[in-house]
């Protein structure tokens, strides 16, 4: 701990150097100042933590030092050394931030209590603030989790705890979104927990540094392969933010070979209230990688009909307040995704069993998941009537279920009904739009095609172009476009001479290196060998 003493009167400081072994104590003996202004030069050049200080000096006295200290906030101990036993002295003294007040000459033991008493306490705040700093990211990342969570926070507690933590999040408008990382198929990586972590240090960097013109952001990982982003933001910034993601699914690409996604919903909340409810849109908006593929952003208000029906409490609100969450089943019959509802099956069933609830507990939750969901189809489907979802037939089914076994069979047998009807009835009237994106593909596919071009010719979003297309072939559409120029080229390898690379631009690859490793990932022969056959 560095101390200096400042006195007008040279045998002071010269005194107390010598009659006290300042290093023995742990102290180092910085050369003492004359006066007040001395000590600030003095103080700006060395940095003392500790300032033994005469009440009564010329130009700048001991009284006035501490003020100016105080005002900039400097981290330095004080005690005041004064010839005078005056209260108000003292008191001021106190109020200045002072931690004793001695009389002079001092008392050489008295002293030396003080001193190792106010170094004791530096030791303990100095340990204190470093744990705090060491911790820092800990405290940050347990807040922001918060958020998601569904913390309500004021606005003065909000910006009180975000400027202590280092978040750079303010109130007002803002978005929140979901990037979700996955193994690029033609890389596939075997890393264990520890790899695992240094890429998710690298995607944070590499988020970081793409998205450096929007400064008030946070970006964090979540859970396995997915961070949480949140940016102020006004909505019509949508479109730059969009850019901008982009360039952070290429920059992983072409720096980690990641595939990534990301769901975003901008809010008109703010962040100290509205994050949760941001967040679970935003996972929803995820969702649809199932139709579009990775590498895209999906912002939850283009999807057409959900934001239509994402509003307020979901449907299946009546059920969910049991212990089983309902958005899986509500997602699982949205999607038309026979794996997701079979999951929720289990758990559903699953959660009586285990709870062994009464007989005419299970019925009623099983009826009331029914009737919430058909409830959705209406929906999602307005020109279906209730009886024709829901029978009285299936009703009875339900009540007359003997055990529980065959309470699950019936279940499984209505929602796969369920299912089934809000599949076809998608894709009915949906044909003229997909046929027409086909045709596009037919006439042009050795054109640098792009969903955002094919959607374009439709008027359609990309998102709401994809949900349509995988809904109606079974596919993604730029899977379909892949198949249609490999069958081109397949043809073009058997029946002209054309070189591969000409083979390639023929079917629109201008990289003749990833058309020949694409042409056998998905043929299992490279072009040479699927030639000569």
């Amino acid at each position: 701990m560095k101390v200096m003493v400042i006195d007008d009167e040279p045998i002071v400081p010269k005194a107390l150097r010598s009659l006290i072994d300042w290093e023995s104590w742990g102290f180092e003996w910085i050369a003492p100042a004359g006066n007040g202004e001395e000590a600030l030069m003095a103080i700006e050049e060395h940095q003392p933590e500790l300032i033994l200080v005469d009440c009564k000096m010329p130009i700048i006295d001991g009284l006035e030092l501490l003020r100016i200290v105080k005002q900039r906030g400097l981290p330095i101990k004080s005690v005041i050394l004064s010839g005078h036993d005056e209260f108000t002295y003292a008191q001021q003294a106190i109020q200045l931030g002072a931690a004793d007040y001695l009389l002079k000459p001092p008392d050489i033991d008295q002293l030396q209590k003080v001193v190792l008493r106010i170094k004791k306490e530096w030791e303990e705040e100095r340990k204190l603030k470093r744990q705090v700093k060491e911790n820092l990211p800990l405290m940050r990342d347990r807040f922001l989790r918060s958020l998601l969570d569904g913390a309500q926070l004021h606005k003065a507690v909000f910006e009180e705890k975000t400027g202590y933590l280092g978040i750079p999040l303010v109130d007002g408008t803002f978005y929140t979104m979901c990037l979700q990382i996955e193994e690029h198929p033609d890389y596939p990586k075997n890393y264990g927990y520890e790899d695992q972590q240094l890429i998710n240090f690298a995607v944070l960097n590499i988020a970081s540094e793409t998205l450096q013109s929007w400064p008030r952001r946070c970006l964090f990982w979540e859970s396995q392969e997915r961070f949480a982003l949140m940016v102020n933001a006004a909505k019509a910034d949508m479109e730059k933010l969009r850019h901008d993601l982009r360039q952070l699914i290429a920059n992983l690409s072409g720096t980690l070979r990641y595939y990534a996604t990301v769901g975003a919903c901008f809010s008109d909340d703010s962040p100290a209230s509205g994050v949760k409810a941001a967040w679970d849109k935003a996972k929803t908006a995820l969702e649809y990688k199932y139709y579009t593929g990775p590498n895209e952003i999906i912002f939850i208000h283009e999807l057409e009909w959900e934001q239509e029906t994402f509003g307020g409490k979901p449907p299946l609100q009546t059920f969910v307040e049991s212990a089983v969450p309902g958005e899986p089943l509500r997602m699982a019959l949205k999607l038309g995704n026979e794996d997701q509802l079979n999951d929720w099956l289990d758990q559903f069933i699953g959660h009586f069993k285990q709870h062994e609830m009464p007989v005419q507990t299970t019925k009623v939750q099983s009826l009331q998941a029914l009737i919430s969901s058909s409830h959705t189809l209406g929906e999602l489907h307005p020109q279906l009537q209730q009886d024709e979802v829901l029978t009285q037939e299936d009703i009875d089914s339900i009540w007359g279920a003997s055990d529980i076994e065959q309470l699950g069979a019936t279940l499984r047998r209505l929602f796969g009904k369920l299912l089934t009807l809000t599949t076809d009835m998608r894709k009915s009237g949906k044909h003229a739009v997909v046929e027409k994106t086909k045709e596009l593909i037919g006439e042009r596919y050795a054109q640098d095609l792009s969903l955002d071009s094919l959607a374009a010719e439709s008027l359609l979003s990309p998102v709401y172009l994809s949900f349509l297309f995988k809904q109606v072939e079974g596919i993604n559409l730029t899977d379909y476009l892949i198949q249609v120029r490999l069958e081109h080229a397949k043809r073009l390898l058997k029946d002209t001479p054309l070189r591969t690379y000409e083979v390639a631009n023929q079917v629109g690859y201008a990289d003749e290196k990833y058309f020949s490793r694409l042409f056998k990932k998905r043929v299992g022969l490279t072009p040479s060998e699927f030639r000569h056959q």
